[in-house]
C-alpha cells in the first residue's frame, strides 16, 4: 500500500473516531445532567435507600468517562498533528498544527471541560452529603448510624480524592494536543 494512501486512511479513521467521541461526550453530558438529578430525586423516596448510597459513585463514573473521552479526543488530534500532518504538502501544516498555534481557540475547550467537572463535583458532594445523612439516620441507635456515616464518608472522600488526582494528572492531556 502506498504510504500516502495509508496516511489518508489513518486520517479518515481518526476523524471518524473523533466524531464518535464527540457524540459520546455529548451523550455523557446530556445523560449526566438529566440522570443524576433524576436519580437524586428517586433516592429520596423512602424505599430506595440504597440508590442514594451508590449515587456518588454513579457521578464519578460519568466524570471519569467524560475525562477519558476528552483525553481520547485530544490523543487523536495529537496523532494527526505529529504523525500525519508532517507528511502533507501544506505550507501551514494542517488543521491540528494551526489550532494549537492559536491558543485563544482552546480557551473555550478548557472552560467547558472545567465547567463540566465543577458541575459534577457539585452533584457528587450533594449526593454524598445526602447519602451520609441517610447513613447517619440508619440503625436502631445513633452510634450505629454514626459508624455507618463515618464509613460512608471515608469511602466518598476516597472517591473525591481519587477523582481530583485523576483530573490533575490528566488535565493537560484532556484539554490540549500539546505534550
Amino acid at each position: 500500500m502506498d504510504s500516502q494512501i495509508f496516511l489518508l486512511e489513518q486520517y479518515r479513521a481518526l476523524r471518524t473516531e473523533i466524531a464518535a467521541t464527540k457524540s459520546r461526550l455529548f451523550k455523557i453530558v446530556a445523560l449526566g445532567t438529566v440522570v443524576v438529578p433524576g436519580l437524586t430525586y428517586l433516592a429520596e423516596i423512602p424505599d430506595t435507600r440504597y440508590l442514594g448510597l451508590i449515587l456518588p459513585f454513579v457521578v464519578l463514573v460519568f466524570t471519569i468517562q467524560f475525562v477519558a473521552d476528552e483525553q481520547a479526543l485530544m490523543r487523536c488530534g495529537r496523532y494527526i498533528r505529529e504523525h500525519i500532518e508532517p507528511h502533507c504538502d501544506s505550507a501551514n501544516g494542517g488543521w491540528e498544527k494551526w489550532l494549537e498555534s492559536q491558543p485563544e481557540l482552546r480557551v473555550l475547550d478548557r472552560c467547558l471541560f472545567g465547567c463540566f467537572v465543577i458541575a459534577f463535583y457539585v452533584f457528587y458532594f450533594m449526593s454524598a452529603g445526602m447519602a451520609i445523612e441517610k447513613l447517619w439516620s440508619t440503625g436502631d441507635f445513633l452510634i450505629n448510624g454514626a459508624y455507618m456515616a463515618l464509613a460512608g464518608g471515608v469511602g466518598y472522600a476516597i472517591g473525591a480524592f481519587w477523582m481530583l488526582f485523576t483530573l490533575l494528572h490528566h488535565w493537560r492531556s484532556a484539554t490540549s494536543t500539546k505534550h
